[in-house]
């Protein structure tokens, strides 16, 4: 994997991370709801497409176990912009993931 894939990977699971939280912030008030479902949606089609050109040049089963990295950034985007609480157990799963993340990143 490249330098820029990597910073391609990383991007692509923020915009993904940033188009979900946009979403439900658009779903959830009335003002604005609009303009952030559409950004929100933007975000989603960028994640998209640039998946689309990591498989391209990445293997599936190497490129795949970065999506555990929106995951963990998922659940600290939610807890910051939405004011979400976290269990126990969800620290817990991120820590899980993450180690797989880079177990997979080692091999």
């Amino acid at each position: 994997m490249t330098l820029l894939q990597l910073g391609l990977v990383v991007l692509a699971q923020v915009a993904q991370v940033a188009g979900q939280v946009l979403l439900k912030r658009g779903m959830t008030r009335t003002q604005g709801r609009v303009a952030r479902v559409a950004a929100g949606t933007a975000m989603l089609a960028f994640w998209f497409f640039a998946w689309l050109k990591l498989l391209q040049g990445l293997d599936l089963s190497y490129l795949y176990p970065f999506e555990g990295l929106s995951l963990v950034l998922l659940v600290f985007a939610s807890r910051t912009f939405l004011g979400e609480r976290m269990e126990r157990s969800a620290w817990i799963g991120v820590a899980l993931i993450t180690t797989g993340m880079i177990l997979v990143g080692l091999n």
